[in-house]
């Protein structure tokens, strides 16, 4: 099974080197401008196509810059939120399977109003652990699945940013003629363009099977007042 350390690293693997990635982009982006700028007369009309084209490598690139900001941003929230997923499993949900009683234990041998009303309170006791055990396998699977889906996003958005990185490097604008640049330009935002596509698509499916996750809240709000718990409630000890 998958560990806390586990997925924290895979965790941080994703922040490596993020931000690094990012500049680089951005000094190689605006190096490949400033060389086409030193060329603007030469290249005359054809300056009228090249524009728009790094209008729109440009607009990528900010958006990479804005998800990997507020990636970094939710960074150890996120790194918390895994490792409470893996707290709840080891001090509620492993504890609580080991609490129901047993038909070995010596007071289930007791006889008349005794036994009777030690065995109710029993069957009570056992039923409402039972529906605890249940509810925190169930809380422990939620906690998971959110913290599956941070890694699984920083994953995609790392692999953006190699991307992104590498379509720059592969195009080297800043280093191309000027009957080279045109093409080269056009190269890279053909490239640029299906990176970005791809790469936000893949970001907004998973965004989207977080955000169910999110909404099963109600669902483990609701699991809280079960009938079979004490007072129909979560038990003090693990309140919240």
């Amino acid at each position: 099974m998958t560990g806390s350390d586990e997925l924290t690293s895979l965790l941080n693997q994703g922040f490596n080197g993020l931000e690094k990635k990012a500049q680089e982009s951005i000094d190689k982006f605006n190096a490949a401008v400033h060389h086409i700028n030193d060329w603007q007369f030469v290249l005359g009309p054809v300056m009228l196509a090249i524009n728009p084209t790094l209008d729109a490598i440009r607009e990528g690139l900010d958006k990479l810059v804005k998800l990997i900001k507020t990636a970094v941003e939710h960074h150890l929230p996120v790194v918390s939120l895994i490792v409470q997923s893996f707290n709840w499993t080891d001090n509620v949900q492993a504890p609580v399977n080991g609490l129901t009683h047993t038909k070995n234990h010596l007071s289930y041998y007791w006889e008349g109003k005794a036994s009777d009303a030690y065995n109710e309170k029993v069957t009570a006791q056992n039923d409402a652990i039972g529906a605890l055990a249940s509810k925190a396998d169930q809380g422990s699977k939620w906690l998971m699945d959110i913290a599956k889906y941070n890694v699984e996003y920083m994953t995609e958005l790392a692999k953006m940013a190699t991307g992104f990185l590498g379509a720059l490097v592969a195009a080297s604008v800043e280093a191309a003629t000027v009957v080279e640049i045109p093409f080269a330009i056009n190269d890279l935002a053909g490239a640029i363009g299906t990176l970005v596509t791809q790469a936000l698509d893949n970001l907004v499916g998973i965004a989207k099977r977080f955000m169910e996750a999110l909404s099963k809240v109600r669902d483990l709000k609701s699991m809280m007042t079960d009938q079979k718990l004490p007072q129909g409630q979560w038990p003090q000890a693990v309140n919240g």
